[in-house]
């Protein structure tokens, strides 16, 4: 969307930062007029349309809020958490030492801070941790306080220039602070439906039906918690998130997680009448029992999100197809785009006891797959106390036979989904083989070793192993020299040497396909004419106000030193 204020001068730019302040409120009107100035006529007239004021000092209760931002009423702890913290932003930049309620100014604040273009333009700091802004605001507890008036304080006034402001965060130190995992687990579960409830800046909201499967959500929000946080197994009692296990954990395997928060903070930007119908994937997904609307929402968080914006095509599912080899193939070979596998069982906790006592034909796997010593195997919680497990695998290569060579680009990569989320790319082309002479299906793999009276698999360091009967996969993990990388996250956390082994009898194979370049090309372009018809639309309502512009005056709009943007 288009901004108002033209790019300063590095002179300016460097005047403007070093600009200094003796009081909070002049400090906060700056920030506020400076907000106003980034912002376009008609988005102004839409925010206050939206939040139904004229001043934009005017205190914007809870219940608008909730009102505009579709907040579910019966979840009351999120509402408190979320409504926490967008007080906290929008007193930026004196997040600690501002006590004022959300006001116009303070919610304008708070979607140009919550915007990663928005932002960069309107603090203009290049290196400005929005990471960090985010982390304080929610870790911030903001609750009503009496201020000092500053003309009776004591203390002596110290000058401070708007770049020590902006990059100390109001004196607030994140590497103290935590949030309580039992709040995040709800920030996210929300995020999570947003990613399907909210998919583009000026989409259609209010199908609150989401919110009825919670439940299904805060399931993946687990995964995503526990991503964060290993120690967190079931219950989130007593347990921390600090501001590196989020900030971490974001950047290296969920960094679209945050998109959806962005599009619905610009949902204040449009007027109900200027917002389009988005169809989202979710119509397509009604018969799988892994592909669901919450397991799609994690995934968006790591995998491109132009791949979701196109409709996913049911090719394979197991449980009504059969679980075979040769069925697969007859559903999904004649796919000639990207595709997405599917993976999920219960992991096999002790393979001796289970190949001895339950099951025979585990045991004859076992002969034929070279495991790892327990003794070798380094897990955390969340490895050990969880059973369900959970891969999905993207192929941006047709799938073909290949019993002695191999197919997928660079682009293959394996997402791990439960218990935690990570991500596993490939530093090679022809990382999969689909062997059917026996060999199964391997990502990473070397092709297996076949012969008339015996087989061996070839598992890579990083690799994901299915047998022939698709009835069990093993995922390894035992560092760098294959044709996988080690798990981004463990990279990041300088675990990458600690090797694990994960066994797992099959519950569920599925396959679905995306869509290919020409179809995600003309649906961008149907997308890029939606946002611009939206914004077109902003112009003619808001001229339809009155030609002349007394109206606007009248409204408070424009006039009485108001900046209200540019046209």
């Amino acid at each position: 969307m288009g901004q108002s204020s033209s790019t300063p001068s590095s002179n300016e730019e460097k005047s403007s930062s070093s600009r200094k302040f003796t009081n909070n409120r002049d400090v906060l009107a700056y920030f506020n007029n400076k907000a106003q100035k980034q912002v376009t006529l008609p988005e102004l007239v839409s925010l206050k349309g939206n939040l139904q004021i004229e001043d934009m000092n005017t205190p914007i209760s809870d219940k608008s809020l909730c009102s505009v931002l579709h907040f579910p009423q019966k979840h009351t702890l999120l509402v408190g958490i979320v409504t926490n913290m967008l007080r906290v932003l929008s007193n930026f930049p004196l997040m600690n030492s501002s006590y004022e309620p959300i006001t116009g100014y303070g919610l304008l604040k708070c979607v140009l801070l919550l915007n990663n273009t928005r932002c960069g333009k309107y603090l203009k700091f290049k290196s400005y941790d929005q990471l960090k802004l985010l982390f304080i605001s929610l870790s911030l507890q903001k609750t009503d306080k009496e201020e000092i008036p500053e003309e009776n304080e004591d203390t002596v006034k110290k000058e401070r220039n708007i770049k020590q402001i902006i990059t100390n965060f109001d004196d607030v130190d994140p590497e103290v602070l935590y949030i309580p995992a039992d709040f995040m687990l709800q920030f996210l579960s929300w995020l999570l439906i947003l990613s399907t409830e909210c998919p583009t800046s000026n989409s259609k909201m209010g199908n609150d039906k989401i919110y009825d499967q919670w439940d299904s959500f805060k399931i993946s929000a687990m995964n995503l918690l526990r991503t964060m946080n290993p120690d967190v197994v079931n219950n989130t009692e007593s347990h921390l998130i600090t501001f590196d296990q989020f900030s971490t954990s974001i950047k290296t395997v969920m960094p679209n997680l945050l998109k959806p928060l962005e599009n619905l903070m610009e949902h204040f930007f449009y007027l109900d009448n200027d917002l389009v119908n988005y169809d989202t994937n979710l119509s397509n997904i009604q018969d799988s029992r892994i592909m669901t609307p919450a397991l799609l929402a994690q995934l968006s968080t790591g995998l491109p999100k132009e791949l979701f914006i196109q409709k996913l095509q049911s090719l394979y599912i197991g449980r009504k197809s059969g679980f075979s080899m040769r069925s697969l193939q007859a559903k999904v070979f004649k796919w000639m785009a990207p595709s997405i596998l599917i993976v999920s069982g219960t992991r096999i906790t002790n393979s001796d006891e289970y190949a001895a006592q339950k099951n025979p034909r585990y045991r004859h796997f076992l002969e034929e797959f070279p495991k790892l010593k327990d003794s070798d195997q380094k897990m955390d919680a969340s490895y050990i106390n969880k059973k369900k497990t959970t891969f999905a695998v993207y192929i941006d290569d047709p799938w073909k036979v290949t019993n002695k060579d191999y197919f997928g680009d660079l682009n293959t990569r394996i997402i791990q989904i439960s218990p935690v989320q990570d991500i596993y790319k490939v530093n090679r082309k022809g990382t999969i083989y689909f062997n059917t002479i026996g060999g199964g299906i391997g990502i990473g793999d070397k092709q297996p070793l076949i012969k008339p009276a015996s087989k061996r698999f070839v598992p890579g360091n990083v690799s994901l192993t299915f047998d022939s009967t698709l009835e069990f996969a093993v995922f390894r993990h035992t560092g760098y020299g294959g044709s996988l990388e080690p798990g981004s996250l463990s990279v990041e956390r300088k675990e990458e040497d600690s090797f694990f082994e994960l066994h797992f009898l099959i519950q569920d194979v599925e396959v679905w396909g995306c869509g290919g370049e020409k179809e995600l090309e003309e649906q961008m372009k149907q997308m890029a004419w939606e946002e611009a018809e939206s914004k077109r639309r902003q112009q003619i309502n808001l001229r339809s106000l009155g030609e002349d512009r007394a109206l606007l005056v009248m409204a408070g709009l424009v006039g009485q030193n108001r900046g209200g943007g540019s046209m």
